[in-house]
């Protein structure tokens, strides 16, 4: 049962590092290389226990120093991978100035004035002082999603867990404060409830971690299903999935439907080839993006043509929005073509009506938009307002 704890750390690591080479080989391309930081993190850990464990190497203060910089490198692995996860991070001084501030004072405390219960708190309260930092720099993660927010807490357990148990344990070693004999340590009731409770909180941080990956993954898989991978914006699947949603919520008092389609598309295609038609279609996908609010819905539901949806703008509103995107279309340069030649686009705006799918209003609006390609493209037609 000695080696329970660091065979349990280890186990760990060993799946958040298959985790990561199964990603890595097929979806996630280097989104899920925080996976590989849970699983150093956790190897580090197991080491640091380890060492102690096993009294490798045997000598007091080689001991004390090895094991305590395994120990913050372990916490600021978990720091690492849990902030790359967000696409967030810290710096390396950061890094850098943690370890030390911990490691030094913990050197002069064995080597200059031996003394095991200031080695205790420095070594426990700055690995707690660590993760609290990083609830600070995460606190963004209170406001996500469920799996944010279950991170969140548990950054918060594991920081308290390292003071809660050190004030309540580190009286069993205080009656040797100048003496450091591996035995003596080894029996103390801290040092037994540090293992019982890196094996506890181990577990369950681990599978904390773990089913916050799990959902990470179901969202990536979510978020490739739903996408065009080539302008970034939602597929029709996407739009169907989150126009459902939008729906259901039924408290927008006025939905509108933008259809948008590139004029002359395939000319561009025919004359530069379909590389640079693919780069007009992601700029114009661009366009769209940035100038929808959160709240509204773009898509590509065909080779150059778009939907948007509106929720909670009128029609005469969405035509003015819609006039926005035609203008901005029209004065894009863009690099790989005549400089003379512009790139324009036609669309159709309607209104959502009651008991309507989305489908009926997005035939409707392409009705409204092919009447601006007949009367000329580059012109933008709504339902209920006239040319």
């Amino acid at each position: 049962m000695t080696f329970v704890p660091s065979a349990l750390l280890a186990l760990f690591a060993l799946v958040f590092g298959g985790i990561w080479s199964t990603c890595r080989m097929s979806m996630f391309d280097r989104k899920g290389d925080f996976l590989l930081f849970y699983a150093a993190s956790f190897l580090v850990f197991g080491m640091a226990l380890l060492s102690q464990i096993a009294h490798l190497p045997p000598d007091a203060g080689l001991n004390a120093v090895i094991s305590g910089s395994l120990y913050i490198a372990g916490c600021l692995l978990l720091v690492k991978g849990i902030l790359a996860r967000s696409g967030e991070s810290l710096s390396v001084s950061f890094y850098a100035s943690a370890f030390l501030a911990i490691l030094i004072p913990l050197s002069y405390f064995q080597y200059v004035d031996n003394n095991l219960v200031v080695r205790i708190y420095l070594l426990n309260f700055g690995m707690g002082a660590i993760f609290l930092a990083l609830a600070v720099r995460a606190r963004f993660l209170r406001h996500g999603t469920v799996p944010d927010r279950i991170l969140f807490w548990l950054v918060i357990a594991l920081a308290l867990h390292f003071f809660l148990r050190t004030l309540l344990t580190v009286g069993s070693v205080e009656n040797l404060p100048h003496v450091d004999p591996l035995d003596s340590f080894a029996a103390s009731s801290f040092w037994v409830w540090s293992k019982v409770s890196v094996a506890v909180l181990g577990a369950v941080v681990g599978l904390g971690l773990l089913t916050v990956s799990g959902a990470d993954i179901i969202i990536a898989l979510r978020g490739e299903r739903d996408t065009d991978p080539l302008t970034g914006t939602l597929n029709r699947r996407g739009l169907d999935t989150y126009i459902s949603r939008l729906l259901a919520k039924g408290s927008q008092t006025a939905v509108s439907v933008i259809v948008c389609d590139l004029d002359y598309f395939k000319s561009i295609n025919d004359t530069y080839g379909h590389a640079v038609g693919d780069a007009v279609l992601v700029d114009c996908a661009r366009i769209l993006m940035k100038s929808v609010r959160s709240t509204d819905l773009v898509a590509r539901i065909g080779g150059e043509e778009f939907v948007v949806v509106l929720p909670g703008m009128t029609v005469e509103n969405a035509y003015v929005f819609a006039e926005r995107i035609r203008k901005a279309i029209q004065n894009r340069h863009f690099d790989q073509m005549d400089p003379n030649q512009i790139v324009t686009c036609s669309l159709g705006v309607t209104k959502f009506r009651k008991n309507e799918d989305l489908w009926t209003a997005a035939k409707r609006a392409d009705e409204i938009l092919y009447a601006a390609k007949k009367a000329g493209r580059n012109r933008t037609y709504a339902e209920g307002i006239a040319a």
